[in-house]
């Protein structure tokens, strides 16, 4: 079919059925918004753990009778250890001068501790982060080794909100899919139903059902893909407004950047003009059936 015609259906479908079209596009950019809310905090998430990531370490803590032998035999060991990147010796002035750091804003936990009260430490940096499992079964009863922690383990709490949100996010996101998608799925179906008469004529002339299917399945992608765009406006504004705006003043976590904006509206687009397509050559397919 030639785009001169294709394109003059097009308009004229637009224009008989701009109410229902208007439905289908409040509706799908609703829907997708929910999704690239989801996406975005998704990538909050990935922000953070890769943040938290770089800043935790594996930490031997030493007992108080370890012989500088032995030390020199764990130090060296660790060393070896090809998942270890760095090892880092603190006596215990050290790590109490960090402790009082850490804790600067609580001075009766402070007053109530002093040097002797702490041991001595490595502190190691893995290749991998995330494989400080391995570090702390593999040191653990070691000679001289008072206990191994791993840092990252004390922030699963927080790892579980980060998640629980992602997933109530999505959650939400697929149920209000589900619900739009019907909606717009019934929308399309009266919308392909007000113009069986035309469907039918046109193939009563000899039209083959691609040429029949290509100009609704055009106009459904068209309200998928500008429900879509409105979402993804959204997105920019709440990136713009609120992230860049409201919470950026906060230092404690870093927050997502402008390319996971641009990946979640280039995914709620094409999304959307992908699955009203899909949906109006769907309900198209009744009326085209011999």
């Amino acid at each position: 079919m030639r785009i001169g015609p294709l394109l003059a259906i097009l308009g004229a479908g637009l224009r008989r059925n701009l109410a229902v079209t208007s439905a289908v596009v409040i509706t799908a950019a609703v829907c997708l918004g929910m999704l690239g809310a989801g996406l975005l905090l998704r990538a909050e998430v990935h922000t953070i753990d890769g943040y938290l990531v770089d800043q935790l370490e594996v930490v031997v803590d030493l007992t108080d009778d370890i012989t500088p032998g032995q030390r020199a035999m764990l130090v060296d060991d660790l060393k070896a250890d090809p998942a270890v990147l760095t090892v880092r010796y603190e006596d215990k002035r050290q790590v109490y001068e960090r402790f009082k750091r850490d804790f600067q804003s609580s001075p009766d936990v402070v007053a109530g501790v002093g040097p002797a009260d702490l041991p001595a430490a490595l502190r190691l940096r893995l290749v991998d982060p995330r494989a400080g499992d391995q570090i702390v079964l593999g040191y653990t009863g070691r000679d001289g080794v008072e206990a191994v922690r791993d840092q990252r383990a004390l922030l699963r709490p927080l790892y579980q909100v980060l998640d629980g949100f992602s997933v109530a996010a999505f959650t939400l996101a697929a149920v209000q899919a589900a619900a739009s998608g019907a909606l717009i799925y019934t929308m399309i179906r009266v919308s392909a139903h007000a113009r069986r008469r035309e469907t039918a004529i046109m193939r009563l002339v000899g039209a083959t059902n691609a040429t029949i299917r290509a100009p609704f399945v055009l106009e459904c992608a068209l309200s998928g893909l500008t429900g879509g765009m409105v979402a993804a406006a959204a997105l920019v504004v709440c990136k713009a407004v609120l992230v860049d705006g409201h919470f950026a003043h906060q230092t404690t976590f870093p927050l997502f950047g402008w390319d996971a904006v641009w990946v979640s509206s280039g995914a709620v687009m094409a999304l959307g003009a992908l699955a009203a397509a899909a949906m109006g050559s769907l309900a198209l397919h009744r009326h085209l059936r011999a």
